[in-house]
């Protein structure tokens, strides 16, 4: 489970940890949230290739197997085009896209040999409909989309599943600011009228690594509160 210490992290890894999972919660600060079940704190840092490549021995070392890989560290950067450069373009690439890439080819071998393994990234509504400034970011979770279907595809028979989880705007530090923006303004963000919890995001990650969601595969899920089915003409009154 990467990008463990706060927010969506956090709360999947509380919610697989408390549904019997041992979780090894990979993060920069080497924080771990507070659980019923175990979880194990595991320092890295994934914008460094050497610290992507030592995280799954390091987790299998701790665990003596693997049979979930929750990839949701990432970061979230709004930067207009005509101010982009490459290094900015390589480095958000590389965490939130090279970095799950990384980690699924580490973990294939020890995923396989369970033969009934999961794995699910974190995306975002942005790899559909990226925001203003959101060029990069938007196509990254686009991209961790295509890889999704990819290695469903490639790693059916060997017992391993692979999906996504699309949040829309989720009640996190990350878009704490966001979120306020849109509450001064009074702008509506979804049909649901509010930010989505995290504990929401990792109810969803929990139906999908669990027994009960081995029909899913393949496919991106999106939770968003209905903010991609809004229209522009739907809060006019009638």
């Amino acid at each position: 489970m990467t990008g463990a210490s706060s927010g969506i992290g956090a709360a999947i890894a509380v919610r697989l940890a408390d549904a019997g999972a041992d979780v090894v919660a990979v993060s920069r600060s080497g924080r771990a949230p507070e659980a019923e079940g175990s979880i194990r704190p595991l320092v890295a840092d994934l914008s460094d290739p050497g610290g992507v490549d030592g995280v799954i021995p390091a987790a299998v070392a701790e665990l003596g197997g693997l049979d979930i890989l929750v990839n949701n560290a990432g970061r979230a950067d709004w930067l207009p085009l005509s101010d982009l450069d490459r290094e900015h373009f390589d480095g958000l690439i590389g965490l939130n896209l090279w970095a799950p890439l990384r980690l699924c080819q580490l973990a294939h071998p020890h995923l396989a040999a369970g033969g009934d393994s999961a794995v699910v990234m974190i995306g975002s509504v942005d790899a559909v409909r990226p925001s203003a400034g959101g060029a990069v970011y938007g196509a990254s979770k686009a991209g961790l989309a295509a890889m999704t279907v990819a290695l469903a595809k490639e790693w059916r028979d060997d017992g391993i599943r692979v999906t996504q989880v699309d949040p829309g705007i989720v009640d996190t530090p990350m878009a704490a600011e966001i979120i306020h923006e849109l509450d001064a303004a009074g702008a509506p963000v979804n049909i649901a009228g509010r930010a989505g919890e995290p504990g929401e995001i990792a109810a969803l990650v929990h139906y999908l690594v669990a027994p009960a969601g081995r029909f899913a595969n393949g496919a991106s899920f999106r939770l968003d509160g209905g903010a991609l089915a809004l229209g522009p003409f739907d809060n006019l009154e009638r």
